[in-house]
């Protein structure tokens, strides 16, 4: 992956070329001052320039080379362990175990937007927002007799759960059992008018 190190190098190398610009400035200021007290009759043209201005330039310079060796030096590209340790890549077939769950998950709630169609007018632009409201309401889950009973609380507006029983209507009709039992899931969206 990508070396998290050679990132900072690059920016150690930015900072010291500002640092660099930076010094060369003050040099030519000092320059400058040096120029304008030589120009002074007192000082018969002659005017030291501040020698600070340049070692300051001379230590920049080297602190610019550093960092663009170091830069250099610096790998592109690094294991994953090295930045992340207890990190890992997933193997194949994990990879396609995970892609075939998110496919199906896809799948299913691409069905689920379709049987909203016809009971929910803006379903072309919105059904998948209303089902990602449906997946996280609160709500109940009792069983009676031979049926586990799906109870959910009312959505955030009169029409969306309306949309939502009619949803639960088409799939209670599929008499699905849920796994492991012989339970016929019922999907209800609870009467918001019912303070039961």
């Amino acid at each position: 992956m990508p070396n998290p190190a050679k990132k900072h190098a690059g920016q150690a190398v930015d900072r010291a070329r500002t640092e660099v610009a930076a010094a060369q400035a003050g040099l030519a200021t000092a320059i400058d001052k040096a120029t304008v007290q030589a120009g002074r009759r007192r000082n018969h043209g002659t005017a030291t320039v501040n020698p600070r201005a340049g070692q300051a330039l001379t230590a920049a310079r080297d602190r610019f080379a550093d960092a663009k060796a170091d830069r250099r030096a610096a790998p592109t590209h690094v294991p994953l362990r090295e930045v992340r340790a207890g990190a890992r890549i997933l193997d194949e077939e994990t990879k396609l175990v995970t892609h075939a769950i998110r496919m199906s998950a896809y799948n299913a709630e691409s069905t689920l937007a379709r049987m909203l169609h016809g009971h929910y007018a803006p379903a072309d632009h919105e059904a998948r927002a209303l089902l990602r409201e449906a997946f996280t309401l609160p709500g109940d889950i009792h069983v009676a007799g031979d049926r586990l009973h799906v109870d959910l609380d009312p959505a955030t507006a009169p029409r969306r759960s309306r949309a939502l029983a009619a949803l639960c209507e088409q799939l209670t009709a599929t008499e699905t059992v849920y796994p492991g039992t012989d339970l016929k899931i019922v999907y209800t969206v609870k009467d918001p008018t019912n303070n039961s």
